[in-house]
């Protein structure tokens, strides 16, 4: 088996692993393994997956949009060109876990002196907007039956591509909502990062990143260490204290140490 070999069926059996993982296994040296993952990122079988870590999934998550999404959007563009803001909606993610979603929420996210002046745009047309407080505790009035939408402060340096948030600011921020909001169960979040992980390339230093901004680090990387399985992946500079973690292939819910 040639070196290049040696390579190719490392990533095959990885879905995230980082250059020194390449290097212990295949005995290359830095600057030939290198030049192979190079190549193979060119051949369309090496993706990267953040800052010094590289995936074999070649898929990316692409939401379906929602009418109420789509019109909110295309409101907030007319009455406010200038306004930079984010726009998702919790139903989403429903096609990737078992529980059926009965009720969403739709988050609007702008900058703190936006956040009357939008709410109030928005109620002309749609009931039940509310603004969030600075709280890890829902406001009073929340009722998640009405299908609300909520104005929110937006995070500065959240991960998006243009008014739509990506994929890891998405799983963390569901990570902080499920339990305020009620959105779903443990169990639920957990069997959707399951779903997501087998089928969507997840940008991993952006989700870290994200994550820490949010304060939330610790309790969502232990966590996925322990229901989704990444225990094989470097997450680089970001995780120094975190250890060295890689996710290979049919790891879900066991460590791989």
């Amino acid at each position: 088996m040639n070196k290049k070999e040696l390579v190719r069926n490392y990533i095959k059996k990885n879905r995230y692993f980082n250059l020194a993982g390449v290097i212990k296994k295949t005995g290359l040296s830095s600057q030939v393994a290198k030049n192979y993952l190079h190549a193979l990122k060119g051949e369309g079988i090496v993706f990267s997956a953040g800052r010094g870590v590289y995936s074999s999934v070649a898929e990316k998550f692409h939401p379906e949009e929602k009418s109420r999404v789509a019109k909110i959007r295309q409101l907030l563009k007319k009455q406010y060109p200038e306004l930079d803001f984010l726009i998702w909606n919790t139903l989403y993610f429903q096609p990737y876990y078992h529980h059926q979603q009965t009720h969403n929420i739709t988050f609007v996210e702008v900058e703190a002196d936006a956040m009357r002046p939008v709410a109030d745009s928005i109620s002309r047309d749609y009931r039940f907007v509310m603004i969030e407080k600075a709280s890890r505790v829902r406001n009073k009035d929340f009722d998640i039956t009405r299908d609300p939408i909520v104005v929110r402060l937006l995070i500065k340096g959240s991960p998006r591509k243009g008014h739509t948030p990506t994929l890891e600011k998405m799983l963390v921020d569901l990570f902080v909502i499920k339990d305020k909001y009620s959105t779903m169960t443990d169990s639920d979040y957990w069997e959707l990062w399951c779903s997501i992980d087998e089928l969507f390339r997840v940008n991993v230093s952006a989700l870290i990143a994200y994550a820490k901004t949010r304060r939330y680090f610790k309790g969502i990387v232990s966590q996925l260490i322990d229901n989704v399985g990444l225990n094989n992946v470097t997450f680089g500079a970001y995780l120094k204290y975190a250890g060295k973690v890689t996710s290979n292939k049919g790891a879900h819910g066991k460590a791989n140490t």
